[in-house]
């Protein structure tokens, strides 16, 4: 039996245990439970659904790809995903989890790639390692989609069962997207997620709150 081991490198990375804080972040969310938008099961997929089909996933799901292409200018594409990002939130966890992702990833495989935003980071890494564009796509956005499940978890009541029932609900989404991106580059970007832009910019100011964003 042949074993990928880059896919368990992956999974490394993407483990909620890789030390980028993942666990600090709601990507909004806890606005949108605040403001009542996200209040039950039902509420919630359709909010994630939302944000990975028309938001953040999409969006970083093409930067990952734009990452791993052969010709990637990785300066260039970082200044070019901070102008993307429509609240100071929003940068503020992507750059910082982006730094925490290179400074492991550097420290343990000896690599020496600048500070990145975290899609980014991801991308040059797996380029690096010559891992399958596809396999980091959707197990990017399945641990993307799972930390603001977990999120939500502490935010509203939602157990254990339900929230699993949520996170497996997304995976032919996270399949779908992860065919859709295939070949796409920052010219095929856009959002359509804008309350989810919107809870973004309510939570800078949000008293009291549990997490960063």
């Amino acid at each position: 039996m042949s074993i990928d081991g880059n896919l368990l490198t992956l999974s490394q990375w993407l483990s909620p245990a890789f030390p980028v804080g993942a666990f600090t972040y709601s990507h909004g969310l806890e606005a949108a439970i605040e403001a009542g938008w996200v209040h039950d099961v039902v509420s919630l997929q359709n909010w994630l659904e939302t944000v990975l089909d028309q938001g953040s996933g999409r969006s970083d799901a093409i930067w990952i790809r734009s990452a791993m292409s052969d010709d990637a200018n990785l300066s260039d594409l970082d200044t070019l995903a901070r102008a993307y990002l429509p609240a100071a939130e929003r940068l503020r966890e992507a750059e910082r989890q982006g730094a925490a992702f290179v400074k492991t990833v550097n420290a343990v495989w000896y690599t020496s790639f600048p500070d990145l935003l975290l899609p980014l980071a991801v991308g040059a890494a797996a380029q690096r390692q010559r891992m399958d564009g596809d396999a980091v796509v959707a197990l990017y956005l399945n641990a993307f989609i799972g930390n603001l499940v977990s999120a939500a978890q502490r935010l509203m009541p939602l157990g254990q069962t339900p929230a699993q029932q949520v996170v497996s609900a997304m995976t032919p989404l996270c399949l779908r997207l992860t065919v859709a991106t295939r070949g796409a580059s920052p010219d095929d970007l856009w959002s359509n997620a804008f309350l989810s832009d919107i809870a973004a910019m309510k939570h800078e100011t949000l008293q009291p709150r549990l997490f960063q964003s």
